[in-house]
């Protein structure tokens, strides 16, 4: 699976889930993730990271998630993955990012 960035995506792109539902467009690119503005699908803005995506080709992002997936997870905050370094009040806000978080009893990275 590529390593996908910022260098792959522009905003205005679509972005699909993996069975096809439209989620809307990026809006902005960041180092880490992309936003995609409220709408029909989300009703907040989310921070989508780059490991959620599947593949990009033709203006399109798809993503490994399913709608009801998409819709599952906590991604109305961007991750701070640059400045939380072991800040566990910070992990709160990385929480369904795929961060890894220590405090969290239900996190599948838990070992």
């Amino acid at each position: 699976m590529p390593d996908w960035n910022a260098q792959n995506i522009h905003p205005s792109m679509h972005v699909y889930t993996l069975d096809g539902q439209v989620l809307g467009h990026i809006a902005k690119v960041y180092e880490d993730s992309f936003l995609v503005h409220k709408g029909y699908f989300f009703p907040t803005d989310r921070y989508i990271p780059y490991s959620a995506i599947r593949s990009v080709e033709n203006n399109r992002v798809q993503l490994v998630l399913s709608a009801d997936e998409a819709r599952q997870k906590q991604w109305e905050k961007r991750p701070d993955y640059e400045h939380h370094l072991g800040d566990p009040t910070q992990l709160f806000y990385d929480r369904g990012h795929g961060v890894h978080d220590p405090f969290d009893k239900d996190s599948p990275d838990q070992a």
